[in-house]
């Protein structure tokens, strides 16, 4: 499977902020993520596998590699200014391409990420657009993607829960919903999906909250939204909360559903958020 997974990255500090991008007390944080969201999903994802085997009784045990019949080609485009980024912190590979977009308006570049993207998807199976501190540890995360797509008519989008591991408590699901949903937004139909997974029905539902700081498309869906937008000149006729969500589940809404898994099956489908947002937000109190 050959997969391009293009990443918007800025790292600004400026004073008071309150964005993560602007702070400087979380630059650890942000170049950790950073390296999660591109080395390590290189790593999760590429083709090294090993294996401990003994060279018979008596003898040592050494580290094989294992080739694996799953192969997964990933290349990873990292777009940040070269005057306001953490990149200089990672190690090279050659699977990941760092570009600098020359913009002087840096809210421009998540936009700019996910056009590029979508220009180049006839090249490859599957596309993805991910924020800079999301996680993909799912092994089977990519296939699962393009199955639940070959089971629709590809007017679909799954998108995936974005969650953080609170210690001690569990996982939370960022992308929460509305209470009641929200009737005046033109995606929140209330659709609900069920996929036939193997190990059990899987339930989608057409999501009032439809960011997850991501998207992942087939080839036939990367295509037909890219000449979609193309012919209206990539100028959106509404705008969501910010350019991440902009560029993100902003240029799905004209065009595709999305969906996302019923929070009950939020496993099936996550990314995981290298961040401590839960901390922000109080606990419900019965």
């Amino acid at each position: 499977m050959k997969i391009l997974l293009a990443i918007p990255h800025v790292f600004a500090p400026k004073p008071d902020s309150l964005y993560s991008s602007q702070t400087e007390s979380k630059r650890a944080i942000k170049e950790r993520a950073l390296f999660q969201t591109t080395i390590g999903n290189l790593e999760r994802h590429g083709p090294n596998q090993w294996i401990h085997a003994s060279l018979g009784k008596g003898k040592p045990i050494v580290t094989r590699p294992v080739k694996s019949e799953i192969h997964m080609d990933i290349t990873i485009q990292l777009f940040t200014p070269r005057e306001a980024s953490l990149a200089d912190s990672l190690p090279s590979d050659t699977r990941l391409q760092v570009i600098d977009p020359q913009l002087s308006d840096f809210t421009q570049i998540p936009l700019f990420t996910s056009r590029y993207l979508l220009e180049q998807a006839s090249d490859y199976d599957l596309v993805g657009y991910l924020e800079d501190d999301l996680l993909i540890e799912d092994r089977d995360f990519f296939q699962k993607v393009l199955w639940l797509e070959s089971q629709t008519d590809g007017s679909y989008a799954f998108l995936p829960h974005r969650c953080e591991l609170m210690p001690g408590n569990g996982d939370v699901i960022l992308s929460g919903d509305p209470d009641g949903g929200r009737p005046d937004l033109f995606w929140d139909t209330g659709e609900i999906l069920s996929v036939h997974w193997p190990l059990g029905e899987i339930q989608f539902y057409r999501a009032t909250n439809p960011h997850s700081g991501c998207y992942f498309l087939s080839k036939r869906q990367a295509i037909k939204l890219c000449k979609w937008w193309d012919s209206r000149g990539w100028i959106s006729p509404f705008t969501l909360s910010g350019p991440l969500e902009q560029a993100a589940s902003g240029l799905l809404l004209p065009v595709m559903k999305v969906m996302k898994t019923m929070p009950q099956y939020y496993r099936f489908l996550m990314v995981c958020h290298q961040d401590n947002l839960w901390r922000n937000h109080p606990f419900e109190v019965a």
